[in-house]
């Protein structure tokens, strides 16, 4: 009998939808990116990476370089590093 209703919830719970919310979330207040601009164009290196860290607050770094696999989680607490071809810093986001 509990596996029939098992299956029942899971399935009155398959039929369920929530309301979408009217408001884009929240980025943290931690991350703010428009610091680190003087830092875009330069090679990137561990002492760039250090210095995004200390400049932002921040120490969840992801650096990006081009064709790389990414997910596509956001994390407001995370600074993203894009690169170009050659290693040079194009870019910070959030998340």
């Amino acid at each position: 009998m509990k596996p029939a209703i098992l299956i029942a919830a899971l399935a009155l719970g398959a039929c369920m939808t929530t309301k979408p919310s009217d408001s884009p979330p929240a980025l943290a207040d931690s991350c703010d990116t428009s610091i680190l601009a003087g830092m875009v164009g330069k090679p990137f290196s561990a002492a760039v990476e250090a210095e995004a860290k200390k400049q932002s607050g921040l120490t969840n770094v992801r650096v990006i370089r081009p064709g790389m696999a990414v997910t596509m989680d956001f994390q407001p607490g995370r600074l993203n590093i894009d690169l170009d071809e050659k290693g040079v810093v194009t870019g910070f986001r959030c998340g």
